[in-house]
């Protein structure tokens, strides 16, 4: 971290967090008989945007000057060791990522490292990367930033490895149509069959099949744009594809399970050690999306489920029959979401429907894939609401419904007599 480095700077006065910022000086200094370094920080008004040409009037052309363009001039002074100035590890200070086409002034030690394949972001893609994995230094502005392009360019979705984040854009999407689902169930029966040519690919993970997309596109390889942008509908496809290994290993491997010995191939050995069940864990706060995001996903499941009802399986005649009915083990989990909503849902501050209730739904598959059935559980209810809602929100929304329809009788038996809505807080 030297002088004229391009860095991130934690300023509490800024809504955003961090803003950018330069080192301008740097001196050294000695306290408590221990050498430390003053570092000077200044604005940096050339923020560095990885905005492609072709998304620019999708972000609302918002560039870096633009997003920072209400901070006011500052000259911060931060106190490092040299320890930390070495690697760059200060808890108010961190490098940015600079994308390949940025030209840096001065005599900056850091332009030496984009000389690195590791430093190489993708300027086609908004943010420099769709999985935040690959940007060389990953930390919270980093984060933050590279989320905040994507958001403004109307892309929700962003990896960063196996986990997906999903930021709520608050208003409908054309992500999760018919054709999107198929193209991302395309995607995943060409890795099953070794997309690549790749011995034993049909075995790697998805975080492998992954890297290895990331890898293709870093180095501008035929088929680099062959892999789709993160979604839900990718995340979901992963974990049935690992489902569908496991249970084909299962059956290929019916013998009882042996110690590993040298020698035994790598796709022996996942044979013997592919896990057949698979979670996915949707969690967020508040308003983020996570009821809608478990609809999303158990279409998915649908569709794959259907799918591979109308094609049979190897060495069997198709049922597409079997398709309907597994439709509708789909549809009667979702049907069952309004009654769990009526119970365990309110109103809150930030959002009029929220789950005050977490749900772990359990869906079963046959070994061709197709779904056979799926269990609710329920657990960690608010029972506090009851009893006592918080200021400008509400109790349970059966709470409301009762209300509304009771009978003179149950109204009586019940002590509501004509009250109404107003009679209650909110």
């Amino acid at each position: 971290m030297e002088l004229g480095a391009h860095v991130w700077l934690k300023r509490e006065s800024s809504h955003w967090g961090w803003v950018p910022a330069v080192v301008s000086k740097k001196e050294s200094v000695v306290i408590h008989n221990v050498n430390m370094f003053h570092l000077t920080l200044i604005p940096d008004p050339n923020i560095e945007v990885t905005i492609p040409e072709h998304s620019r009037q999708r972000a609302l052309e918002r560039t870096g000057s633009r997003y920072f363009a209400d901070e006011e001039y500052f000259e911060q002074v931060i106190t490092v060791d040299p320890e930390q100035l070495k690697t760059a590890d200060h808890e108010e200070i961190k490098l940015r990522n600079l994308p390949t086409s940025y030209q840096l002034s001065g005599e900056d030690p850091e332009a030496g490292v984009l000389a690195s394949p590791s430093t190489h972001v993708d300027n086609s893609v908004v943010g420099g990367v769709d999985d935040l994995i690959g940007l060389t230094h990953l930390h919270e502005p980093a984060i933050l930033h590279a989320l905040r392009l994507r958001y403004d360019a109307d892309i929700i979705y962003t990896a960063t490895g196996p986990i997906l984040i999903a930021v709520n854009p608050f208003k409908p999407m054309g992500l999760y149509s018919d054709e999107m689902m198929e193209r991302y169930r395309m995607q995943g029966e060409q890795g099953i069959g070794g997309a690549g040519g790749q011995q034993g690919s049909a075995f790697a993970t998805p975080y492998k099949v992954r890297r290895q997309a990331a890898a293709r596109r870093s180095q501008n390889a035929p088929g680099a744009s062959q892999r789709l942008p993160p979604h839900v509908y990718q995340t979901a496809d992963d974990a049935y594809r690992a489902m569908i290994r496991g249970l084909e290993n299962k059956e290929l491997v019916s013998k009882p399970r042996r110690e590993i010995h040298r020698g035994d191939s790598q796709i022996e050995i996942l044979q013997m050690g592919s896990p057949t069940n698979q979670s996915i864990l949707v969690s967020g706060e508040s308003g983020a999306g996570k009821t809608v995001t478990t609809k999303i996903v158990l279409n998915y499941f649908a569709m794959l489920s259907k799918q591979r009802a109308e094609n049979g399986t190897p060495g069997r005649p198709a049922r597409k029959s079997l398709g309907e009915e597994d439709i509708g083990i789909e549809q009667q989990v979702l049907q069952s979401n309004p009654i769990l909503e009526s119970f365990g849902n309110a109103r809150t501050i930030r959002n009029d429907n929220s789950s005050r209730f977490g749900k772990y739904i359990d869906i079963k598959f046959t070994k061709s894939g197709k779904l056979s059935g799926a269990s609710i559980e329920t657990y960690l209810l608010e029972k506090v609401r009851l009893i006592h809602p918080g200021a400008g929100e509400r109790n349970y929304h059966v709470f409301y419904q009762f209300l509304a329809s009771a009978t003179a009788k149950e109204r009586n038996d019940f002590y509501i007599d004509d009250f109404s809505f107003d009679d209650f807080r909110l």
